[in-house]
């Protein structure tokens, strides 16, 4: 295990400032359709565009890991790389459509029992981690292998449970990613707004959270907010990946 998180953070230093890049374009663009459709207050336009955007960037952004952990030039152009594929992805995509609306109206569900509220910001990593991880050694094998999705799916399944010290490290590595990226991104909202805060509450006669309230409501700051979170989870996937994508090769060469 030693020797595939040493490899696995090596190539992540090596490529996250580049897959990085990829992952501020398509974040940006999310936002920016959920903020326009937000203006003629439609929800499901958003919910479902950036659903589907974010499941194809998913995608492409582990054929790019693939070609980063093979040692091979990559550029935007290969994002669209698994559309010469796409009839066979569609079972696996169609899946984690699935997996993904059922998971958003759990929580909807969940979140009005106020005895689960403080578990659930863990049930929504470890199903983050599931994911992620899964879908890494399900596309690497269908990359790599050629294999179809459904039994490369299967073998994903297969090899992540088998994989038990790797799902700790992950797991921990998600938890404490998520906590940080949170911490940074209200700090950047804190000090886009800072000179308006601290005129306020110069100003105020009593100090309390309706002060800061319409600093963390205005279109600039969801755009923080919406932009930065979805780095956070695009990195977890960059780290899961690169970590997982060392895992299956050193499995594929013990065969």
């Amino acid at each position: 295990m030693n020797g595939i998180l040493v490899s696995s953070r090596e190539l992540i230093q090596q490529h996250r400032i580049p897959l990085m890049k990829y992952c501020f374009i398509v974040a940006l663009g999310c936002s920016l359709i959920s903020l326009a459709a937000q203006q003629f207050q439609n929800n499901l336009i958003p919910f479902s565009a950036t659903l589907i955007l974010n499941l194809i960037f998913l995608f492409g952004l582990d054929v790019v890991m693939w070609k980063a952990l093979n040692q091979i030039a990559y550029s935007y152009r290969d994002f669209g790389y698994f559309g010469k594929f796409f009839k066979r992805l569609l079972p696996l995509f169609v899946l984690y459509l699935g997996i993904l609306i059922a998971g958003v109206f759990a929580v909807q569900l969940l979140s009005r029992i106020q005895a689960v509220i403080l578990v659930l910001p863990a049930v929504l990593t470890l199903s983050i981690v599931f994911l992620n991880c899964i879908n890494h050694l399900t596309l690497f094998a269908m990359i790599d292998q050629g294999q179809k999705a459904l039994p490369a799916f299967n073998n994903g399944v297969r090899l992540f449970f088998q994989s038990k010290k790797l799902i700790l490290h992950i797991v921990l590595k998600t938890f404490l990613l998520v906590l940080l990226g949170s911490f940074a991104v209200t700090a950047l909202n804190v000090f886009v707004y800072a000179p308006q805060i601290d005129a306020a509450m110069k100003a105020a006669t009593q100090i309390n959270e309706a002060l800061i309230d319409p600093y963390f409501s205005t279109n600039l700051s969801y755009m923080i907010q919406s932009v930065g979170m979805q780095l956070v989870v695009s990195y977890i996937a960059i780290v899961s990946g690169m970590t997982y994508g060392v895992f299956f090769q050193k499995r594929s060469a013990m065969r």
